[in-house]
């Protein structure tokens, strides 16, 4: 896939996140079983909300850059959930 693909994908999944939909997605990845350290990694969260588990981590952090403020959006609708950032 063109960096011009995954930009305009990953564009168009961030205008399709809200808390019902990550909220299915980490019920979903907790179903499949916590992460090293507990939790679900946002790698692994950013995969399934775009659809490829194949991204490779340099994709996955591209991406973040545009699914980040959403996804934050989201998660503060969700008060059973935290979102983690750095160490």
């Amino acid at each position: 896939m063109s960096r011009k693909e995954l930009k305009e994908k990953f564009e168009r999944v961030a205008a399709t996140i809200d808390a019902p939909l990550v909220e299915r997605a980490l019920r979903e990845l907790m179903r499949e079983g916590e992460d090293t350290g507990g939790g679900i990694n946002a790698f692994r969260l950013l995969r399934y909300l775009l659809g490829d588990p194949s991204l490779t981590d340099a994709e996955v952090t591209w991406a973040y850059r545009y699914i980040k403020p959403p996804l934050q959006a989201a998660l503060e609708q969700l008060p059973a959930y935290v979102f983690f950032e750095g160490d």
